[in-house]
């Protein structure tokens, strides 16, 4: 077997999927999707080939006219099972019919209560890192790309959106069918669907807005400038070649921040804030349209090559569009951000190296800001090294080189040697790369906004003293934050209350500085913070958040004990992802 995808069973020399036409109707009753999917190879196969699955009810295999024999290997906790179509008699063609399970790890179903409406149920997926295999047999490795087009049947009343051009829909009167078509060739953590009441409003000629009715508006203002990015983007790394940027505001229960589905990025309704102070997580899911969905990792040990590529492009556009001293702002907490996950992990773990191939283990387990925030400052290093118009021509290269194709660490580095030599041979490449902890010549980073942050907080550890609210009027979220992450390990108990008034926190404010306040009460015993902490576990789905809360109530003597029961009370409203994680944690804590 030539599988070279620790994460996936597919084995590319057999042949690869080319494309698949799909027929989809949802099922909410019975919390299914049934499917029939045509698929379409790059050869004629003769003999076996190998698919993803995992949980299918699968009906019918045939090819021509040839029904074709399958079976499926046991399950993997976390692989799933390997389809095995026998013997395709030299056809390039071949259909499957199933039904999904109930318990789909990709897909989310929400009853009405659980959405912003209240009314109508909804469903959503969530198919990175190696979900897609569970709503359809696939290839389901970044290495293999397909194109494809659907027909979804919803019951009346319901939308149906994907991360594809929608070429029209039919209605007749108990069922609506949405047809869709996706051109540019994708991955399949990329395939994205949902389904629920929702609106739509343009922003710009290639960018809008769906997300349920009675928070469309709020959107429409918060990422107004979305058009804008676009064009600024464009400026620095080419032509955009996905044809619309389109948001999806997802229900609560959302496991991340964002998801860059080409067309139709999914995002955190907590990001609508009122302020748009969280628009930079824009900024970041429009970069993955060059660095990620165009040039995509080869593997999840390649993660990198998406998220850090990616970090550098948010912060390149943010530069533009934020300012300077406010994106340099956000670099340092990225630094302070990659110090705590390594300190976490252990400065000698392996999962603190760049290039973390995760063998045996679950990808979706390991996620943090590692190959986000070291990959960054990587590709900030090689830029110092030779200078922005030398870098900008490489990244250019890069860019038109790879597009639509996918790329191992090792391939990268072989075509930065070539390409840029007087970076490669300057920086240690093995130290960033292969080795563990923080690397020693990260580039500098200063700004006046965290100068007088650092100053407020250097004054508060050494002599006890809140700053007042003439000291922080008019700070910036990042301000707020890194004066958080500035405060000592355990405060004073009281003094939680006092950095509530001063910040005006409120329950269902900015998550990402309720976080980081609610692990300073935890640890500081600052009991009167518990009914918001409740608030923020039922109410917050995004992994990167809820699970350090989590993680810090098992780690602290007085809620240790309160927090297995307060999730189980809202473990319905999140995802199998979040699930998975937080129960790996409370598993860890012996809880």
């Amino acid at each position: 077997m030539a599988a070279t995808d620790p994460h996936s069973y597919a084995d590319t020399e057999q042949g690869r999927i080319q494309h698949i036409s799909l027929q989809i109707e949802i099922d909410f009753d019975q919390r299914v999707f049934h499917i029939r999917a045509d698929y379409r190879l790059d050869r004629r196969v003769s003999g076996l080939f190998f698919l993803d699955c995992s949980g299918q009810d699968i009906k019918r295999v045939q090819a021509g006219t040839h029904s074709i024999a399958w079976k499926k290997d046991p399950p993997d906790a976390i692989l799933g099972e390997r389809l095995r179509l026998i013997d395709l008699r030299g056809e390039q063609a071949f259909t499957i019919e199933f039904t999904t399970s109930a318990r789909a790890s990709a897909l989310q179903w929400l009853d009405p209560a659980q959405t912003a409406g209240g009314k109508h149920p909804f469903v959503y997926s969530q198919c990175q890192a190696i979900h897609a295999r569970s709503i359809f047999p696939c290839q389901d490795t970044p290495s293999v790309r397909i194109t494809y087009d659907a027909q979804v049947s919803v019951p009346s009343g319901l939308t149906a959106v994907m991360a594809a051009a929608p070429t029209g829909v039919q209605r007749d009167g108990a069922a609506s069918a949405y047809s869709f078509r996706m051109p540019q060739p994708i991955p399949s953590y990329l395939f994205a669907i949902a389904v629920g009441e929702l609106g739509f409003k343009a922003l710009g000629p290639r960018t809008g807005i769906y997300a349920e009715p009675s928070v469309l508006d709020a959107a429409v203002w918060e990422f107004a400038e979305n058009e804008r990015k676009i064009i600024e983007a464009e400026k620095l790394f080419g032509p955009y070649l996905w044809d619309r940027y389109d948001l999806l505001i997802m229900p609560p229960s959302f496991p991340y921040g964002g998801m860059e589905n080409p067309r139709l990025t999914f995002l955190t309704p907590t990001s609508l804030v009122g302020d748009r102070s969280n628009t930079p997580l824009i900024t970041h899911e429009l970069a993955h349209s060059w660095t990620g969905n165009l040039v995509t990792n080869a593997t999840w040990g390649d993660f990198w090559l998406n998220e850090g590529w990616t970090t550098y492009a948010e912060v390149r556009i943010s530069e533009v569009v934020e300012g300077e001293d406010q994106t340099q702002l956000g670099r340092i907490l990225y630094l302070d951000l990659l110090r705590a996950e390594v300190q976490q992990f252990g400065s000698d773990s392996p999962h603190t190296r760049l290039k973390d191939p995760m063998e045996g283990e679950d990808p979706d387990l390991l996620v943090s800001g590692i190959p986000y925030y070291k990959g960054s400052f990587f590709l900030s290093r090689l830029e110092e090294l030779v200078g922005r118009a030398a870098f900008d021509e490489f990244v250019h290269r890069y860019i038109a080189t790879y597009k639509f194709q996918s790329v191992t660490t090792e391939g990268f580095i072989e075509f930065l040697k070539q390409e840029l030599p007087a970076a490669a041979e300057r920086v240690n490449l093995h130290a960033w790369i292969y080795e563990p902890g923080m690397p020693v010549d990260i580039p500098a980073i200063t700004s006046t906004l965290y100068e007088d942050v650092q100053r407020r907080g250097a004054d508060y550890t050494r002599t006890g003293v809140l700053p007042d609210r003439d000291d922080v009027r008019g700070w910036h979220y990042l301000q707020k934050r890194m004066f958080l992450r500035l405060l000592p390990r355990t405060i004073p108990a009281d003094h939680c209350g006092k950095i509530a008034a001063l910040f005006g926190f409120e329950p269902d404010g900015n998550i990402r500085l309720l976080y980081e306040f609610y692990r300073t009460c935890i640890r500081s015993g600052y009991r009167d913070a518990l009914p918001g902490i409740e608030h923020f576990v039922e109410k917050v789905g995004r992994h990167a958040f809820l699970v350090p809360v989590i993680r810090t109530m098992t780690e602290t003597e007085w809620t240790r004990d309160l927090v297995r029961p307060m999730f189980e009370r809202y473990r319905h409203r999140h995802h199998p992802i979040t699930v998975a994680a937080v129960d790996g944690v409370l598993a860890q804590a012996g809880l």
